[in-house]
Order: structure tokens, then sequence, then C-alpha cells
């Protein structure tokens, strides 16, 4: 029986700090991903291929741009994130339930973003990686 993947939120009774401190830990996380995905697009570039493979160069190229993609999303969400931490700072002056709620609606609606990011960047990256390794020259 597979999982069902849904984001769930909670930070209703989470301090500024944890808030913002989650936020860093995803820009963190983010930052991992354009270094992982430099690595990736050195692979693809790498001579390691089985030369009589069907359609290995416009495979390659497909997901040379998928992880241009998810580079682009990467860079969004760290913009995104930035920007949110950084209003974060200002929920210490507002000290009404309307005003804690509009922060954490925020930071839920971030995290799911990010949420969704990450599952759809991880199932890309299992099926590159399990194709790369049909198409491996192998020495034997």
């Amino acid at each position: 029986m597979e999982t069902i993947h849904s984001y769930k939120s909670f930070n209703e009774k989470k301090s500024i700090e944890e808030l913002k401190y989650n936020m860093l830990q995803y820009k963190t996380r983010l930052e991992e991903v354009i270094i992982e995905n430099n690595f990736y697009k050195n692979l693809l570039k790498a001579s390691i291929y089985k030369s009589n493979t069907i359609n290995l160069f416009e495979n390659l190229e497909q997901f040379k741009r998928n992880l241009t993609n998810i580079e682009t999303a990467v860079s969004e969400l760290v913009l995104e994130i930035n920007a949110h931490s950084h209003s974060i700072t200002n929920k210490i002056e507002c000290d009404d339930l309307f005003c804690d709620n509009f922060f954490i609606k925020i930071q839920d609606d971030l995290e799911e973003k990010i949420y969704q990011f990450f599952l759809k960047s991880t199932a890309f990256k299992r099926q590159m990686l399990q194709y790369l390794e049909s198409v491996l020259k192998k020495n034997n």
C-alpha cells in the first residue's frame, strides 16, 4: 500500500524563532539542491553511457532542462523564504490574533509549496537516476 503524501501544518503554537528557524532549514535544503543539480549536470555531460542507446541524447537533454527548471524553482523559493523570513520579524510588532493568523497562513502556504517542490523534484531525480543506471557503460 502506497503512502499518501500530504502537507500538515504544525505552526500555530510555534514562536517567531521557530518559524524563522524552519525557514532557514528549508533555505539550506534548497541550496543543497543547487549543489546536487550541478553534480547531475556534470554527470549528464560525461561520456559514460552505452553508445547505442535509443534516444540517449534526447533523454539526457530533457533531464538537463528539468534540472534547469528545478534550479529556477529553487531560486524563486529562496526569494520567497527570504521575504517571508524578513516579514516574520515584523510579526513581533503585531499583537492581535488576526495578525498571528496572517503570518501563520503565509508560513503554511510557503511550507506546503516547498513540500510539493521536494516531492516533485525527488520523483524526478529518482526517475533520472534509474534511467542513468540503465544506460551506464558497465566495466566487467
